[in-house]
């Protein structure tokens, strides 16, 4: 998922999907595509979807970025009898 701040935005406001898309002016196989990451979000289409939520663009589009991975914690191996 690209958007999870969207995805949460969406939900919070008891929205399906669709129900965004149509909303908004766009065909709900292109925004589950832009929501999915695999098609870009046209700039009026993240005006309509900001203005839709009330939430900021910069929030609502922000790409996540993972924690840095700790090593994993030395596992002992089993000895064989």
């Amino acid at each position: 998922m690209r958007f999870p701040n969207l995805v949460w935005a969406i939900e919070d406001a008891r929205l399906r999907h669709y129900e965004l898309a149509g909303r908004v002016g766009m065909e709900t196989s292109r925004f589950s595509r832009c929501v999915r990451g695999r098609f870009n979000f046209a700039p009026h289409e993240r005006v309509k979807i900001t203005e839709t939520l009330g939430y900021p663009e910069v929030w609502l589009f922000a790409t996540p970025t993972p924690p840095i991975r700790r090593p994993a914690a030395h596992q002992p191996i089993p000895a064989h009898a």
